[in-house]
């Protein structure tokens, strides 16, 4: 028979393992599948988590992040106003695809103010941010499997700012309504109590193929565009659309699934395998790449070049329209330059 001290130091070993387990899966940062709740409350834009003597405010914090569930704030006024009684108000600001000479003068005025709060997504370019001219600058923290907590963290920074009487910038790539969330965040501003302003943004969707050489509609070549997005509502893969010879289709925030879209578009909408694509890459800024390929090749192209977020796919004829062919007469492939525009 084994010495009991020996049994005791297993079940020891064992309870450590266990504990050691549990704090890990507790504490493991962006962990989406577990919730906690929290009551919290906040004074002037400040939150306290624990503070039980400030739970009569009521706010019920929902993630890891220790954001307050945006539906659950309390509105700023009775009904959406303009501008709140202390100043507040909020604007949501298109910044295009990224070379600030593409704001329109409106936004550039509006991001040069220095009393303002800006709010921005991950992805607004740095050439864009070195126009702003306040230090007060909030960046969201968009990465994957966590857009929903970052997104719960952008209504709770917009709460605070106009409670406190500033004007909120939300910054957005492209044009706020075009894939932007900006209907909807339009929406949840009216819950708070404010009626938001809208600052038009030049559309990559248009704006990226043009810097890429490559025009979205041709004589003779397409005759429609279809503008798409890469990712539907929680993670989803959207429908697709049939495949048309004289058609184009734009897909924005794409490049991340760029291989299985790739594959869906052949197998269930019908494309040729041989279909031009094309994707421009930071399209606007000093570092803009264009990369050219087919269904079958570009995923490995775009691997091959680090093609990374924010990045615009054309997919259709037109890719190769204004691309000189070589001295074998074929098209280029794989990265190439910009015919047509020079930054």
């Amino acid at each position: 028979m084994k010495n009991p001290d020996f049994f005791t130091g297993r079940l020891r070993i064992g309870a450590l393992f266990f504990t050691l387990i549990f704090r890990l899966e507790a504490f493991t940062p962006f962990n989406t599948q577990r919730s906690r709740q929290f009551i919290l409350g906040y004074q002037d834009g400040d939150h306290d988590e624990g503070n039980e003597s400030k739970q009569e405010t009521g706010i019920v914090i929902t993630n890891e992040w220790g954001i307050p569930d945006s539906n659950r704030l309390e509105p700023l006024a009775p009904s959406p106003v303009d501008e709140l009684p202390n100043n507040g108000r909020i604007t949501l600001l298109g910044s295009g695809p990224g070379d600030p000479d593409l704001l329109t003068m409106k936004a550039y005025r509006l991001l040069q103010d220095p009393n303002i709060v800006v709010i921005a997504d991950r992805l607004v370019s740095e050439e864009i941010m070195n126009v702003i001219a306040t230090n007060d600058i909030k960046i969201a923290r968009k990465l994957p499997g966590c857009s929903e907590l970052a997104q719960e963290e952008i209504y709770w920074w917009v709460y605070q700012g106009i409670k406190q009487g500033k004007h909120v910038v939300r910054l957005k790539i492209g044009d706020p309504f075009v894939f932007g969330r900006g209907g909807e965040e339009i929406l949840k501003f009216r819950r708070f109590g404010i009626e938001s302003s809208v600052v038009p943004g030049v559309s990559a969707a248009f704006s990226a193929p043009l810097l890429g050489s490559i025009p979205v509609t041709h004589r003779g070549i397409s005759n429609q565009v279809v503008m798409c997005t890469g990712y539907g509502r929680n993670n989803t893969s959207p429908d697709l659309i049939r495949y048309h010879e004289e058609q184009t289709i734009v897909f924005l925030m794409a490049v991340g699934r760029l291989r299985d879209l790739c594959k869906r578009l052949i197998d269930l909408a019908g494309y040729p395998s041989k279909t031009p694509v094309g994707i421009v890459e930071r399209a606007g800024c000093l570092d803009q790449r264009t990369v050219i390929g087919n269904m079958e090749t570009i995923a490995d192209i775009a691997e091959k070049n680090n093609i990374k977020p924010p990045s615009t796919i054309v997919v259709g004829n037109v890719v190769n329209v204004l691309l000189e062919t070589d001295e074998a007469g074929e098209k280029p492939i794989g990265l190439v330059q910009n015919f047509t525009v020079s930054l």
